[in-house]
């Protein structure tokens, strides 16, 4: 019975840290204000989570990814639900429209920690990857480089403005096909 207790303690501090991450921030956010959220004593945070890092650590692990992986993953083709993209960029966009919240962090609210540049490497994972299967081999780099990060800007609007799955996958769709046709991929 003590360990059910345990599992649903850390699950309260994990949506509490979840919530509090995200209206907040991580520099902002405070152990105390989390604690208070999970109707818990500070004190208790410390027993599942050595510090405040671990706790944002544990809260995104659901969104962390190695973008390169990802994006040269080998799989059987693309997908039918998004244009351009392969079933495990499928995947994993799917992954983190359901965990949102997450990737808003990650990208958005994650400065002062090891992850403040993780959109930046997303970008660069999209950019290098684009380079790598463009047809016009004499186009200009800046142009892929914008091109990636107004992919990944309207993928954060689709996160924030989250109508739900459906309504994504559609609005990704248009996104992708509008961006890849429009740079012959």
């Amino acid at each position: 019975m003590a360990q059910v207790l345990k599992d649903e303690i850390r699950e309260n501090i994990l949506k509490a840290a979840l919530q509090e991450f995200y209206e907040k921030g991580y520099r902002p956010a405070a152990m105390r204000e989390i604690a208070g959220r999970a109707k818990i004593p500070t004190g208790l945070i410390y027993s599942y989570y050595k510090n405040k890092e671990s706790l944002f650590d544990a809260v995104l692990r659901p969104v962390l990814y190695d973008w390169e992986r990802v994006l040269t993953a080998r799989d059987d083709g693309h997908s039918e639900v998004i244009y351009g993209l392969s079933r495990a960029e499928t995947e994993c966009l799917l992954n983190l429209f359901e965990h949102r919240q997450e990737c808003i962090i990650l990208f958005d609210k994650s400065d002062g920690t090891k992850y403040e540049t993780e959109k930046d490497r997303f970008i660069a994972a999209i950019e290098g990857h684009l380079n790598k299967h463009k047809k016009d081999t004499d186009g200009d780099e800046i142009f892929i480089h914008i091109i990636a990060n107004n992919f990944v800007d309207g993928l954060m609007q689709v996160m924030y403005h989250y109508k739900g799955k459906e309504w994504a996958m559609m609005i990704l769709h248009k996104l992708s096909e509008m961006y890849l046709s429009g740079i012959g991929l």
